[in-house]
């Protein structure tokens, strides 16, 4: 569902060099900002939750509960009037095999896999079929007979990989951007991409910045995700392990433990009010 977000005194009523999320773990809204200093801010969630609001007052209701802060950027008045204008849409994702028939027809672009707009690979997706079309035309000649069946034998596990990632990441942009897992491990792999930038590299940028194929993006990525965690988990073993060793070899004396703990001990008993 699409709601706008109308400038305020003329300007930006946000920054507008943002995307804007609202993540609440089951849905979100985001913000994107337009020409004419407007947001669109679109509110994605399933339709039983959208069901649930039949009034307008339902509606600042749960918009005070979940995105308080948007209610003076976008107005009450606009809120109620707005969030009726139209129904919820669905959003749409295609996946098909063959793309071809014979020698005569092929699908590409979003005829062939139309992909919910998470990663913003929609457009990119359909222009890299016309690419991996030219270079199969030239690898046979431009038979059609066999350029065909070639397109999609090479394509499908790719369009069908960009897919699962857009549908993916929905789910890191709604729940995942609140664990601080998942924000250390962030940080993690862009401090390796830095560090080793042909050997990590982000899922990300991975998608977005070269022509890895998006079924090799996904594989690769599952296989740094592996080496990354298990050299986590060997780190936190080797620093545990190390520590109480350290301990062991050079045990604190329990005696300096225990004083400073009776001290808070009647410290703590003299505060108490009678």
């Amino acid at each position: 569902m699409e709601l706008t977000m109308p400038p305020i005194n003329g300007e930006f009523a946000m920054k507008p060099n943002y995307l804007h999320i609202w993540p609440r773990n089951t849905f979100m809204m985001i913000a994107l900002p337009n020409l004419d200093k407007t947001f669109t801010c679109t509110l994605f969630m399933p339709f039983e939750e959208f069901e649930k609001i039949t009034t307008g007052n339902e509606v600042i209701e749960f918009f005070q509960k979940y995105f308080s802060d948007a209610i003076p950027l976008i107005g009450v008045d606009t809120l109620k009037r707005d969030y009726f204008r139209l129904p919820a849409q669905a959003m749409v994702s295609v996946k098909c095999t063959p793309y071809h028939i014979g020698d005569k027809c092929v699908l590409m672009g979003d005829a062939a896999h139309a992909v919910v707009p998470f990663y913003g690979q929609g457009m990119n997706a359909g222009f890299e079929d016309c690419i991996v079309f030219e270079e199969v035309m030239e690898q046979f000649n431009e038979d059609f007979s066999a350029v065909l069946p070639e397109y999609t034998r090479v394509r499908v596990p790719d369009d069908h990989a960009i897919a699962d990632l857009a549908m993916y990441n929905y789910v890191e942009m709604r729940a995942h951007v609140n664990s601080r897992w998942f924000l250390f491990r962030k940080r993690v792999d862009n401090l390796l991409h830095f560090l080793m930038p042909k050997t990590i590299i982000p899922l990300y940028t991975m998608v977005t910045f070269t022509r890895t194929r998006y079924h090799e993006c996904v594989e690769r990525w599952q296989w740094q995700n592996k080496v990354i965690n298990y050299g986590l988990l060997v780190s936190a073993t080797g620093l545990v392990l190390g520590g109480s060793f350290l301990l062991i070899k050079n045990p604190p004396d329990i005696n300096k433990l225990i004083i400073p703990a009776e001290k808070l001990w009647n410290r703590l008993m003299a505060l108490r009010t009678p």
